[in-house]
């Protein structure tokens, strides 16, 4: 017992090496970087490290669990789905955030154009806006309004706000306030005008989703086919089943069928986005 405590001792003081270790690793690697920024934009307050390790025991449970109770066959599957839940937690999460930042934007540069109509000044419209807004840009607000307490340059602020933001939209507002700022321009003004702006492009964005919802209900459906067509074949043809299940060239069948799926939803995804992308770059323009 007393060697036992002993190990997990020293394993306590060998763990923060080994993650700190791990931290710089990935700050070095252009992955770890990229992760770094989606993990901000997620607001998940994790680091990079502390996600690939949740990535890993993730993958090692999933193709536990896949192999005890399919078999060892389902064992690769369960690795890769095991490895990719982490991932698909993160993207859902930035996918919310950032639809909920957008759409309080509009509202919060109201809220900071008000004070600063009154003749309050650009901290103190923060300070005003942190009070009224929701989250998740009432966290975004405090933490600029943090900032220029602790005596960060009005500049500093405004990028790190717009940083915060994570969106397109929030880099279009800190644009617009660095430009309003530096060329001496009523700040107010611009700030109301910057939010009739987001409307109309959210605007253009729900009418955009409301002309594809017929091409993205279809796409679904013929996603979900193969899958449906799948569980009825399982259920009612043994025989076939067993040659897809439990024999390597039905493997094989399932692991092309399976990518030849994902690459279709994928394609119809990027198609979508696409057409998204530009309706609302002729928003903002």
């Amino acid at each position: 017992m007393i060697a036992l405590l002993r190990a997990r001792r020293r394993l306590r003081r060998l763990a923060p090496e080994r993650r700190a270790l791990l931290d710089r690793i990935l700050d070095r690697t252009r992955y770890g970087r990229r992760l770094g920024d989606r993990l901000l934009r997620a607001d998940l307050g994790r680091t990079p490290a502390a996600f690939v390790r949740l990535c890993v025991a993730c993958a090692l449970g999933g193709a536990t669990v896949a192999m005890l109770w399919l078999g060892p066959p389902a064992g690769m599957a369960g690795l890769v789905a095991g490895a990719a839940a982490p991932e698909i937690a993160m993207r859902r999460r930035i996918g919310s955030r950032s639809a909920r930042v957008a759409a309080q934007l509009p509202e919060v540069l109201a809220s900071l154009a008000a004070p600063i109509r009154a003749g309050a000044s650009l901290p103190q419209a923060f300070d005003a806006a942190a009070e009224e807004a929701e989250e998740p840009m009432r966290d975004v607000l405090a933490r600029t309004r943090r900032d220029l307490e602790a005596g960060v340059s009005l500049d500093e602020a405004i990028t790190r706000f717009a940083s915060r933001c994570a969106v397109p939209e929030g880099v279009l507002v800190g644009r617009a306030m660095r430009v309003a700022r530096q060329a001496g321009g009523e700040l107010a003004r611009v700030l109301d005008e910057v939010a009739e702006t987001l409307r109309e492009r959210d605007r253009l964005a729900r009418e955009l989703r409301a002309a594809t919802a017929q091409a993205r209900a279809s796409a679904t459906v013929v996603a979900a086919l193969p899958v449906v067509f799948l569980l009825f074949m399982s259920a009612g043809a043994g025989d076939q089943a067993h040659l897809l299940f439990g024999e390597p060239i039905g493997w094989l069948l399932l692991a092309v069928g399976g990518g030849l799926e994902g690459a279709g939803i994928l394609w119809i995804r990027r198609l979508t986005a696409g057409v998204g992308g530009r309706a609302a770059e002729r928003g903002i323009a």
